[in-house]
């Protein structure tokens, strides 16, 4: 078996204990089992530490590419591959979705927590920078850190940062 045959066989291992992994523990990231899934195959002998770090990134980047099309445009998975599904073998595709949908749904969470955490409250802490007030549109500028106060304008406390595009 050549180099690069033992890389897809590898990608195909990788990918079938993967989604084992969803099906025995919840509370690991993608990122984790991935991982979980690389020293396997290294304790196994089946890779080096090289190969399966570069294996693991491939199927990183595709479930997450992937996960992040169909989140983003709400289509499905043969939209994102671009040709029909029955081309490929049942089994596979069966893998892919699962760790697809679970790889979106990580997206999800990670969006939602950036939504989160791009909302700033009077009584934190802000670094230098320009926040809007929610309710009202009054800009609050800061120059240095410093304690946000509720809007002077309308008392509201709810904020987000201004991001100001330089191509506008």
């Amino acid at each position: 078996m050549n180099a690069s045959e033992k890389l897809i066989s590898a990608y195909h291992q990788m990918l079938n204990r993967l989604k084992d992994t969803f099906q025995h523990t919840r509370s690991q990231s993608l990122g984790e089992r991935i991982q979980a899934v690389q020293e396997k195959a290294i304790i196994l002998e089946e890779l080096t530490l090289e190969e399966a770090e570069r294996v693991g990134q491939y199927l990183q980047r595709d479930l997450q590419d992937a996960a992040q099309f169909i989140s983003e445009t709400e289509q499905e998975l043969a939209d994102w591959m671009r040709f029909d599904l029955s081309l490929i073998e049942e089994q596979l595709l069966e893998k892919f979705s699962i760790l697809v949908d679970h790889t979106r749904l990580e997206l999800d969470n990670l969006a939602e927590q950036a939504r989160l955490a791009s909302e700033w409250y009077s009584g934190e802490i802000t670094g230098p920078g320009t926040l809007v007030c929610i309710q009202c549109g009054k800009l609050l500028h800061f120059h240095q850190p410093d304690y946000i106060p509720a809007c002077p304008n309308c008392g509201a406390t709810l904020f987000k940062r201004v991001v100001y595009d330089d191509n506008l």
